[in-house]
């Protein structure tokens, strides 16, 4: 076996990269041998893996000089998994197990045409799915038109498989064709291809695909698909029947993403749409979008009129996109466009009739009032929901509503932030206010006796090692009596002004550390403590 060196792997390496489970069944894997079919070609192992069902998982890795550079399975679970595992164990302990070959390339490089011919028609005959195979990549030969029925044969084919990881195999094989069409220049072709994957995957992703796409790998290669017909589409050379065909592949993807609740399967479809779509374009595809709108939730129709809108503002038919909201948009979008038309008290009126149990939407409309300058309605309304419902966010707001012109009124709102949630970012938040206006001592007094009353030991400790008082963190470490012990954080911050302190700390974790067999975290505070005696003895 050749290049022993650069492929050199051991247990331990194995180990890092797997969780405790995936090692210990790995093991049980390789010892019962359910490795078969090893190879080795290069730097890349494969095999297969016997696991719970009838036919063997998919393994391969890629090695790099001492360790591992790539490794996937086409088990569900994902990840550095058991079968994984298994393969390297293998490979480390029985390496000449592996059948060592030639690259693909290297091996068909050495036949000749007919050897070539015979071979591929041998292949057909095992396997007649092969056959789609061939002449899809036959129809990407120079001069050869491709052959569009055969293609969403092979497309429909692929997607049948039960296997997602086959399934993401074969799709991207068929994606190389779309490629190598690019390279030529035979943007028409390419089109086609990845037009015809993203169409199928569009009505079959939803209720098929989906459920069993748990890694999203599936969903990638519709997003593949997209930035593909959007270079073909760029190329400026694909006659007007093709385009709009592309078009309304792309709108059913947008539809399929809206559909499942925005999952972003093609994410910038909506996008090339308005971009590329001309005005007779628009008339088909808008029918198919308004058909949506009446059996659509708030979130689907919401999408839809934006889509919708989108269009109309890109051409600057601003009133014809207003029109469409207020004929087709969500109550929600109808309030902002008041906002939009300089109506902010109407926007008002109905934000509290509808909103007030919607706190995202109330803080994208105070936004708007702001850059509308009727920030006073906002400041004016989520003060009254303040006082009927003390909601953080809604306190945020105002404190950075008022931060720059009212400091002293940001003071007040972030007071209440801290008193209703204590942390020590609201803490560092309030200080700084309280600062600025030149209140800090009274408001520091406040907000250490509001933690003191909710018995909040852990949170004393971290304002005091955030105001550099370790002596004050030692203090408080024993009336920390359960979650979270902070011995770490003070033991560290005690090392260089407190180390007899420090090491009785970190002497404590040591024993901890033993009784649970917790070894790096042992190993760790051995280090620490013979630093701190370190310190120590240079302090005497």
């Amino acid at each position: 076996m050749k290049d022993d060196k650069i492929l050199f792997l051991t247990e331990e390496q194995i180990r890092k990269l797997a969780d405790g489970s995936s090692f210990r069944r790995g093991i049980d894997y390789y010892e019962s041998g359910n490795i078969s079919n090893p190879v080795r070609q290069g730097k890349e192992l494969r095999g297969e893996c016997y696991g719970s069902r009838d036919q063997p998982y998919r393994v391969r890795v890629v090695l790099k000089k001492n360790g591992i550079e790539d490794a996937s399975c086409s088990c569900p679970r994902g990840g550095f998994c058991k079968h994984i595992v298994a393969l390297l164990l293998q490979y480390i302990h029985e390496p000449d197990s592996f059948e060592d070959v030639a690259s693909l390339n290297t091996i068909l490089a050495r036949l000749s045409k007919e050897e070539l011919i015979a071979l591929i028609g041998e292949l057909v005959l095992r396997d007649p799915s092969l056959a789609s195979v061939v002449g899809l990549a036959a129809g990407t030969s120079k001069g050869q038109l491709l052959d569009v029925a055969a293609l969403n044969r092979e497309v429909q084919r692929t997607l049948r498989r039960h296997d997602p990881y086959d399934i993401e195999t074969d799709l991207r094989q068929i994606l190389q064709m779309a490629e190598r069409l690019a390279e030529k220049e035979d943007w028409r072709g390419a089109g086609m291809v990845y037009a015809a994957v993203l169409d199928a995957m569009a009505q079959s992703y939803p209720d098929e695909l989906q459920e069993m796409d748990e890694s999203g790998d599936i969903a990638c290669i519709a997003q593949d698909c997209e930035e593909g017909l959007k270079e073909c589409l760029e190329s400026g050379v694909i006659d007007k029947k093709t385009k709009r065909g592309w078009l309304i592949t792309l709108l059913d993807a947008e539809l399929a993403d809206i559909e499942m609740g925005g999952i972003d399967f093609a994410p910038e479809v909506g996008d090339v749409i308005l971009r590329y779509a001309d005005k007779q374009d628009w008339e088909q595809l808008a029918a198919s979008i308004r058909e949506r709108i009446p059996k659509s939730d708030r979130w689907q129709r919401e999408c839809l009129v934006n889509l919708l809108a989108g269009w109309e503002e890109q051409h600057g038919k601003l009133e014809q996109a207003r029109q469409l909201v207020r004929e087709f948009g969500t109550l929600e979008q109808q309030i902002f466009l008041k906002v939009e038309e300089g109506r902010p008290e109407e926007a008002m009126t109905l934000a509290k009739q509808h909103l007030r149990d919607k706190p995202g939407a109330i803080k994208q409309l105070a936004d708007a009032l702001v850059e509308a300058s009727a920030g006073e309605l906002a400041v004016s309304f989520l003060t009254e929901l303040v006082a009927e419902k003390a909601y953080s966010g809604y306190l945020e707001w105002l404190v950075a509503h008022h931060r720059q012109d009212k400091p002293e009124v940001a003071l007040a709102w972030q007071r209440q932030v801290f008193q209703q949630l204590p942390t020590l970012k609201s803490f560092q938040a309030m200080r700084q206010l309280g600062e600025q206006v030149g209140v800090w001592p009274q408001a520091r007094t406040e907000a250490l006796e509001t933690v003191t009353q909710k018995k909040n030991g852990g949170l004393l400790i971290e304002i005091a090692l955030d105001e550099g008082d370790v002596a004050r963190a030692l203090e408080l470490l024993p009336q920390v009596v359960s979650g979270h012990s902070y011995k770490g954080e003070v033991a560290k911050a005690a090392e260089s002004e407190h180390p007899r302190e420090a090491i009785k700390l970190y002497q404590g974790m040591a024993e901890e550390a033993i009784a649970f067999k917790q070894t790096k975290k042992l190993f760790l505070c051995g280090k620490v403590v013979t630093a701190c005696w370190g310190t120590l003895c240079a302090t005497r």
